[in-house]
Formats: C-alpha cells, structure tokens, sequence
C-alpha cells in the first residue's frame, strides 16, 4: 500500500491548488490555449495556460476546452474531484510528463460526480506512474485519448496507462490506445485493481488498443476481499504486450471477476497468454473474437473458469489451449 499513499497524497496536494481560486463567478465553460495564462479568466477571449488553471475556474458540471493543440499541463498533474467535461477533440490537449512517481490524471471525486476526458495525448516520457488514476467517482468516461509510456520501474509506485481503484463506480473507455506502459508487474495498459473491501467496479472497454505494455489489460482481485469487478471488453485489440493479453486474476477470499470479451483480439504477446481467466471466482466468456500469434492463446489456471460461445478463431498460437476451454450456448 506504500505506492498508492505517495501516489494519493500528491492527488491531494493537487486538488488543494486547484481548490485555492475564489468560488465566485466560475466559468460554465472554460478555455485553455497556448497563448494563455492563467492570470487570464479562461474565458473563449481570455485563454488559460494550463488545464489546472481552467479547472480552477469552471462550476462543477462544466467544460473545458481547447482553442488550440498545446502541452496545457506545465509538468505537473492535474487533479479532479468534481463533475467535469475536458473536451479537446478538435485540438488534442497534451501532457507532458518528465518526472517520476506521480499520476498525470488523478479523478478522486465524491460519489456521485462524473468525470469526462476526450481528446487528450498523454506522454509520460518514461516515468514511474499512471497515465489516468481513477480513485473515485460515480464514473469517469475515456474517450478518444492516448496514454503512453509510463514504462519504468518503481520501486515504490504502481505503473499502468489507465488504473481504476475506484469503488463502487463505473470506468467507460473508447476509441482510446494504451501502448508502452509498465516494463514489469504489475506494470499494465489498463489495470482494474480495487482496494475497498466488498466494492463493485464495473468496467467497459469498447474500440480500445492496448499494445506493447507489460500485461495489455488486467483485472486484479488480489489486494482486497469481497465485492466484484465485471468488466465487457468489446472490439478491443490487446496486442504486442510482454505478458498476457487479457487476464483476470483474483483469488477464493477476493472479487468475483466476471469478464465479458466480444469481437476482439488478443495477439502477438511475447510470453504468457492471449486470455486466462485465473483463481476460483474469476470466469471469462469469449465471444466472437481472435486469439492468434501467442505463446499460449487461451487458459485458465487455479480454478478459473474460461467459457466460450463457440464462435471464435483460436488458432496460430504456439499452443492454443482449446482444451481450457468450456462451452456455452448462446442465449
């Protein structure tokens, strides 16, 4: 738990500054623009420099957009703990990250509080962290965004593109790519990974890329007891990661992980499987989809159940594991 208090302890620290402006006449919507400053009042004429800034000055529930392609995020993180709309589809917002042991993006909002982030280009240059940490809120939507290389090795902090330890929430990722993050366990693209006891995380991937971290996507019931992760994974590709493609991993005191893949692919990993479903409360259901150019396609392990419809191609894997499989009818 070491990793987790530096990294939620520099989210709070963020959240402090971002709370510091006067309450008064915040923005619905704000800007912020390379150009800007945040002396300005991140009106569309007034740009702000930072998304830190505009954040600063926009009501709960508002928006913030980008009037151009820019690095809005000066170096440092950002932390959210309200409602709020980033939209900068038209014009990719980007942040750059050279240092270490932190988290670019770091949601910790109340329990009903929705969070949005579109268009974002997140860099982080080989560092030691997260790209977006997800630690609470009724849901964070992650839409058409791109987190990479957050690649090192830290001895004291978890490293993963998108890490969801949410509970009790919902995480919704689309037409969103994943490569280069985490060099070693429990390095991830996308980890799933709750820490309150008896919480529900629902999860929902859909036209994701994870590709070329060290396990592609994971769901992880191992640090807590009780509760569930159900999680649909849908035309999503999991693809060149050094571990397994798509994993879920518990154990018999932990979440029940019940996983839903449709019309995806898991390929080309260089070492453990395309899918494993693995521990006793863990069951994938496999629909649909390519398994191919692995070490091993499918498998489970410790009790883990691995089901499938029947309708997908597994094959071209250095062994295929069909026999790890058990069939199920479609409905």
């Amino acid at each position: 738990m070491r990793a987790f208090a530096v990294l939620f302890a520099l989210g709070g620290a963020l959240a402090v500054i971002a709370a510091s402006s006067p309450a008064a006449a915040l923005n619905a919507r704000s800007w912020v623009a390379s150009t800007g400053s945040d002396g300005n009042s991140c009106t569309r004429s007034s740009p702000c420099a930072t998304f830190a800034g505009a954040l600063a000055e926009t009501s709960a529930g508002g928006e913030i957009n980008c009037v151009d392609q820019g690095d809005f995020s000066n170096a440092t993180g950002l932390s959210i703990g309200k409602s709020i709309t980033i939209d900068c589809e038209g014009a990719q917002g980007h942040f750059g990250f050279p240092f270490v042991d932190a988290e670019a993006i770091f949601v910790n909002a109340s329990a009903s509080d929705v969070v949005t982030l579109r268009g974002l280009d997140i860099d982080g240059n080989n560092a030691a962290g997260i790209g977006i940490n997800f630690n609470g809120g009724a849901a964070l939507h992650i839409e058409k965004c791109s987190i990479r290389n957050f690649a090192a090795t830290g001895a004291n902090v978890l490293v993963a593109g998108i890490a969801d330890f949410a509970p009790n929430s919902e995480l919704f990722v689309s037409d969103t790519v994943v490569t280069n993050n985490g060099t070693g366990t429990p390095g991830a693209g996308i980890l799933i990974i709750p820490f309150v006891p008896n919480s529900t995380a629902k999860v929902t991937l859909n036209r994701v890329e994870a590709k070329g971290n060290f396990f592609g996507i994971k769901a992880d019931g191992t640090q807590v007891s009780g509760g569930v992760i159900q999680m649909t994974v849908r035309d999503t590709v999991s693809a060149g990661n050094a571990s397994n493609g798509i994993v879920g991993t518990g154990n018999a005191s932990g979440p029940a992980i019940v996983m839903m893949i449709d019309h995806s692919a898991s390929s080309h990993n260089a070492a453990g499987f395309g899918v494993i479903a693995d521990g006793p409360k863990t069951t994938i259901r496999l629909g649909g989809s390519s398994i191919a150019g692995n070490i091993n396609g499918v498998g489970v392990s410790n009790g883990g159940l691995l089901q499938s419809y029947g309708t997908n191609q597994i094959n071209g894997n250095s062994n295929d594991g069909i026999a790890s499989l058990t069939p199920i009818g479609l409905h």
